[in-house]
């Protein structure tokens, strides 16, 4: 672990050692059959400061009790440790954390806000990636990524460009498995929507590909809602 001016911490990708009172946060990846990882890409560790959090205490009926402020500590860093996961999924080359977002009341905000909107995430970051790229026995893409490979070569773009592209357009799909999901309208959910091809929709990952443009859908509802409570016009006067 690093501090960074006392504002933000490194995310490691090796397993810290710690010392009595920090908290580790771990968002580390799962290594499969399909998609090997080594350590360095698997692991994802993050330590705040001892005393972060204050002093954490719980009573019952007026007496402190440890054994529920164990509980208590345990359930704020599995919050902690969501929050450092979303984060990655969002941006999956983030090698910091702002320690301010990480306080007790931030977490609890952030939780709070979470369980209202995550009810329509229901797949990882690692499903989707998979679902594009296709498994590594597999040797293709997906039929999303293969029509716009098509569509990129006949439009004349490079090697290297359609490559860009495609990275780009990844972890586009990829970021709706977080939170922060990086879209800014209705339309930019819309036009990811338009690029899913039909052929994925009927394939395999059928079910997966439904759960996505449930997502999708319910980001642009948020996004068109946001839009409207933010527009003043000269009719509101």
């Amino acid at each position: 672990m690093t501090i960074l001016n006392n504002q933000s911490v490194t995310i490691d990708t090796t397993v810290p050692a710690i010392t009595i009172g920090q908290i580790m946060l771990s968002a580390d990846r799962r290594s499969t059959k399909e998609k090997p990882l080594t350590d360095a890409e698997r692991i994802r560790r993050a330590v705040l400061p001892a005393n972060h959090w204050g002093e954490l205490a719980t009573t019952i009926n007026g007496e402190r009790n440890q054994s529920l402020t164990d509980v208590l500590r345990i359930a704020m860093q599995t919050i902690a440790s969501d929050r450092l996961r979303d984060t990655l999924a969002a941006d999956p080359m983030s090698k910091t954390i702002a320690l301010a977002d990480y306080t007790v009341p931030a977490l609890l905000a952030w939780n709070a806000e979470t369980a209202s909107g995550r009810g329509s995430i229901t797949f990882t970051r690692d499903q989707i990636e998979t679902w594009y790229w296709g498994k590594a026995d597999e040797g293709h893409m997906c039929a999303t990524a293969a029509a716009l490979h098509t569509k990129w070569e006949d439009a004349g773009k490079s090697a290297s460009q359609i490559d860009t592209l495609h990275q780009f357009v990844a972890n586009r799909f990829a970021a709706t498995a977080a939170k922060n999901h990086g879209l800014k309208d209705a339309a930019d959910a819309a036009k990811l929507t338009a690029l899913i091809d039909a052929a994925d929709l009927d394939g395999k990952d059928a079910s997966l590909m439904v759960e996505l443009l449930g997502r999708l859908e319910h980001i642009s509802k948020a996004l068109t809602a946001k839009a409207a409570e933010a527009t003043i016009s000269m009719d509101d006067l």
